[in-house]
């Protein structure tokens, strides 16, 4: 309306003149008026008025949102505001032109042209009554594009301007964009003073009512609860809008709640709903009655309305906000976990406030943790009963699978004939979504335990140790972490979580104001668990030294083999680093020491098929080790030889067996034979005091018979009596302790 009443009066003077004169540029003027200008400020002013009717704070300098039909409106409004400068340039409307092009190009966010829009304004229209706005406007944009030096130095400037003139809509643009940016820098004591100033300069009731409603924010926001609660009151001074009016009693309410005056604050909410006025907002106030309500410590009261907003107002913020409420009362107050774990569900899938959800969420991972750890401690404390009683399976499966019959009897029976008005036969079924929902809330068959007895227990003791510390450290209910970690303590004694169950119970008692027994705990783990990683935690506590936890005693052991090993003394070296395998198998040192034990045994002993047991164990039992993938190509290789050997070995007796079936049984006997089985199979293979001696190795045995044997069949023409008389000669060669060198 401003608009129009300036350009009208604009217009006027060109009007009265061109009736007066009848000259050509008032006629010009005239024509782009009502040719052009006219309807383009009045598409402009139509999208302007909509883009205003967003409510949004007084000091937000959030961007605009512009609706559908206001941006094509202003892409209609640059194109003839353009056309008004590029063909009626001599008119008196290229000043409006150019604000009007500028503030389009603002609204759709494009602050670079619209900054220079408003600079061509003022640097060609010098004597233009439009430069003061337009000089806010630059302000404004600067502070969009964040050159925020830049914009206060303008604000600054155009607000001496402003109240020098009396402007009051400029002052209240250069007020509402400096105290929007000091809050957006938090800068809230900057702010109060700010709005305290403009309220000294400015005369709006309304206006004010909306500044001062502010005030109160920011008053409480930096916790001065006196102060807000008087501002809040200041608000009805003077014409409060419905909405401020509206919001100005909640946060009164509010206010006077956390200054703990909750009798005054419910008797503010109790009112409000009373009346008629207020119908469109019930869901918001019978939300903080229910708040208020609960701070009174009256929960069932409480617990009724919240569920009323929950269920009447499922769509709004208050409702989600109602559920999360609800969630902290059936978990702090009632601990009730199932039932606060779904209204923290809910609640996260609502659509309350952002810092809601945020807080929602976490809390329902929290509970989603709870339920999995109690669901997996069931299950597992049932399969510690089936196998300690065999008879509890049998008993849960046959009165699982007789209610399934059952229920599946049921559901037949559910099917009905009827007969319809024209008396046919229709045959009545159970919907199908109804059985697969049944489906679902049915049980799982019992499941026969397939892990043993100590495997499930361990189990138990996690999942008892892992509740403990949730109660403990999440829920705040160090009573219930009390009875898990004492039944760990109690009912599972020497555990793997044996010293972290005690530094949590010491933790207890510190919150409990039994520093003694505290102590008595980190003590004990400090003397007795110095491998745990807990122990550190306890020596803390008690201000003793902390413990290497990277102490290795098998580094020493090893730095002695293997000097041993560099001065010769290979037998006791060979000792010493198989006991730092047997003795410390979990040590980086077990895979080195196996290591080098076997190449001793290689190298030095020349006990080849003892070193490749020491290689193969490596790669068994330390298959990720760098000393693993150094001896495979050459176990492999050695495997494959042997394998070989042993194919030639069974191949030449495969030949010699026709022979040796003709031979008489007096001429080889049953104890020889069983010697040549004991040798061949090569037993104590690791015995290495047998294996260094002068019997030669399995390796050179096998040869030795694989080549005799052929040598045999190729005398098979002397007789049975020289076949006889050589295969004896073999045999004897095999004996152990034979110490004369088998022929080559």
């Amino acid at each position: 309306m401003k608009s129009f009443f300036r350009t009208s009066i604009k217009f006027f003077p060109y009007l009265l003149f061109f009736l007066l004169f009848n000259g050509c540029g008032v006629w010009e003027n005239f024509t782009t008026y009502f040719n052009l200008y006219y309807n383009t400020s009045d598409i402009f002013q139509q999208a302007e008025d909509a883009i205003y009717e967003q409510k949004r704070p007084i000091f937000s300098i959030a961007e605009l949102i512009v609706p559908g039909s206001a941006s094509q409106s202003l892409t209609k409004v640059i194109e003839k505001s353009s056309v008004i400068l590029q063909f009626h340039s001599e008119s008196g409307y290229v000043d409006d032109a150019l604000l009007m092009l500028g503030k389009s190009f603002f609204y759709q966010k494009n602050y670079q042209k619209a900054l220079r829009k408003f600079q061509e304004l003022i640097a060609t229209q010098p004597e233009s009554d439009l430069i003061l706005e337009t000089e806010l406007w630059i302000g404004k944009t600067e502070m969009r594009l964040k050159n925020f030096d830049n914009a206060l130095n303008v604000l600054k400037s155009v607000r001496e301007k402003a109240v020098e003139e009396g402007d009051e809509e400029i002052i209240k643009g250069v007020f509402t964009e400096e105290i929007g940016y000091q809050i957006f820098k938090e800068d809230y004591p900057g702010a109060i003073e700010s709005i305290n100033e403009f309220l000294k300069i400015y005369d709006d009731e309304e206006v004010s009512a909306e500044v001062v409603y502010e005030l109160g924010i920011l008053y409480t926001k930096v916790g001065d609860k006196e102060k807000a609660i008087e501002s809040f009151n200041r608000v009805f001074d003077y014409s409060p809008l419905y909405e401020v009016e509206l919001n100005t009693n909640l946060k009164l309410a509010e206010a006077l709640r956390d200054n703990n005056e909750l009798e005054k604050a419910l008797e503010i909410f109790v009112n409000m709903r009373s009346e008629d006025k207020y119908s469109d907002a019930y869901d918001r106030i019978d939300l903080q009655r229910g708040i208020t309500l609960s701070e009174l410590n009256r929960y069932d009261e409480a617990v009724e309305i919240l569920k009323q907003v929950d269920t009447t107002s499922t769509s709004s913020p208050s409702s989600g906000i109602a559920k999360f409420k609800l969630g902290e009362i059936y978990e702090k107050i009632y601990k009730n976990f199932d039932t606060a774990s779904v209204y923290y569900q809910k609640a996260a899938a609502s659509g309350a406030p952002v810092e809601y959800l945020a807080d929602a969420n976490n809390i329902s991972r929290k509970f989603k943790k709870y339920e999995s750890l109690k669901l997996q401690m069931a299950g597992n404390k049932k399969q510690l009963l089936y196998l300690e009683n065999p008879d509890e399976f049998v008993k849960d499966s046959i009165a699982f699978y007789s209610d399934t019959l059952k229920t599946e009897e049921e559901v037949t029976q559910g099917d009905e004939t009827q007969l319809n008005p024209e008396g046919e036969g229709r045959t009545k079924f159970t919907p199908q979504k109804d059985i697969k929902t049944e489906q679902k809330e049915q049980k799982n068959p019992p499941i026969r335990p397939v892990i043993g007895i100590d495997s499930i227990k361990s189990n138990i003791i996690k999942y008892e140790y892992e509740l403990g510390n949730l109660f403990f450290t999440e829920f705040n209910l160090p009573d219930s972490a009390y009875y898990y970690y004492m039944d760990i303590l109690n009912n599972h004694p020497n555990s793997a979580y044996q010293a972290r169950t005690m530094f949590a119970l010491g933790s207890f008692y510190e919150t409990v104001n039994e520093k003694a027994k505290a102590d008595s705990l980190y003590n004990l783990i400090y003397d007795n668990y110095k491998s745990e990683s807990v122990v550190n935690a306890s020596a803390n506590k008690i201000n003793k030294p902390l413990i290497d936890l990277e102490y290795d005693p098998a580094k020493e052991l090893y730095t002695g083999a293997e000097q041993q090993w560099l001065n010769n003394d290979f037998k006791s070296s060979l000792d010493n680093f198989s006991d730092i395998y047997r003795n410390y198998p979990k040590s980086p040192y077990a895979a080195k020491a196996l290591y080098a034990a076997g190449w001793i045994l290689e190298n030095e002993f020349q006990m080849l098929d003892s070193a490749a047991t020491i290689y193969d164990s490596i790669t068994v039992k330390y298959p990720q080790t760098v000393y693993a993938s150094q001896i495979k190509p050459k176990l492999s290789f050695y495997k494959q030889e042997q394998a070989r050997i042993q194919k030639a070995i069974e191949d030449s007796l495969a030949m010699l067996q026709p022979k040796l079936d003709s031979l008489t049984t007096d001429s080889l006997t049953i104890d020889s034979l069983k010697v040549l089985d004991e040798d061949m199979n090569l037993k104590d293979t690791l015995n290495i005091e047998n294996k260094i001696s002068d019997t030669p190795s399995a390796e050179d045995s096998l040869k030795l018979q694989h080549e005799m044997t052929i040598d045999s069949l190729n005398r098979t023409r002397k007789g049975i009596d020289q076949i006889q008389k050589d295969l004896k000669e073999q045999v004897d060669s095999l004996v152990p302790g034979n110490k004369k060198k088998p022929p080559q």
